[in-house]
Order: structure tokens, then sequence, then C-alpha cells
């Protein structure tokens, strides 16, 4: 009779061997995605998120969204929102490891300040309308 312990030793190469002795599945290999690939779905899943964590909080989005890999694993997420007119943004942060929202904030990308006007002129005080410059 055959001690135990070296049944118990054999058992796994004798499982290894059933294993790779079965053959092919009979699917066709799939080759795996370029990097590429895997970054733009990955992109798309974050906005995904973004945007389900808008719906849940009641935010009307405007349509898409755009997001950007600040470090491995971190994104930063932008929306326009419709509702407050030209400029307003949601900006959101994603950490995509532990899947959640880690900080929002609304951003007003309008100039606050009044446009000037393109064509210079010169102060009464400039040489260029004869004053001392002073």
């Amino acid at each position: 009779m055959v001690p135990r312990s070296v049944i118990a030793a054999l058992l796994p190469a004798l499982l290894a061997g059933v294993g790779c002795a079965i053959g092919p599945t009979g699917r066709p290999p799939v080759p795996p995605a370029s990097a590429s690939v895997q970054a733009e779905l990955g992109e798309r899943n974050v906005v995904d998120a973004g945007a389900e964590y808008a719906r849940q909080n009641g935010i009307l989005l405007a349509e898409g969204g755009e997001a950007v890999r600040i470090r491995p694993n971190y994104w930063r997420i932008r929306f326009a929102l419709p509702q407050e007119g030209s400029g307003k943004l949601l900006e959101l942060d994603f950490d995509e490891l532990a899947q959640r929202v880690t900080g929002s904030r609304r951003l007003d990308i309008t100039p606050t300040f009044e446009p000037t006007s393109s064509t210079w002129k010169p102060s009464d005080a400039s040489p260029a309308t004869g004053g001392s410059g002073r």
C-alpha cells in the first residue's frame, strides 16, 4: 500500500496533468485589447460614473463629459451645466480604485472683468499727445 503522504504530494501534479490533457475549448483565441482602447474604455467608464453621481445628486448635465487622468487611478471629470448658462461647469474628482467621487465643485469659467477696447488710446499726459509723460 502507498503511504498517504506520497499520494498527497502527487495529487496536485496529477490534477494539473488532467487539466492540460483536456485541450482547447473550441473558441478562437481573443487578442488582448490595445492600451489605447483600454484607456478609452477606462475614460468612458469614469465619465459614466461621474454622470451617475450627478444624477443621484439631482444635477442636470449637458451632453457628454470630459475626463483627464491626473495620476494613476485618479481622474478629474468636467461636465457643462446647461441650466446655469454658458461658462458653468461641474468638476468632479474620481478615485478609480474606490469607484467613487472624492470631491466636487462648480466652476464659473466666464471672465469676471469688463472687456476692454482693443484700440490703445494714449492718455493726455503721454508724449504721443503732446504731454510731458509725467
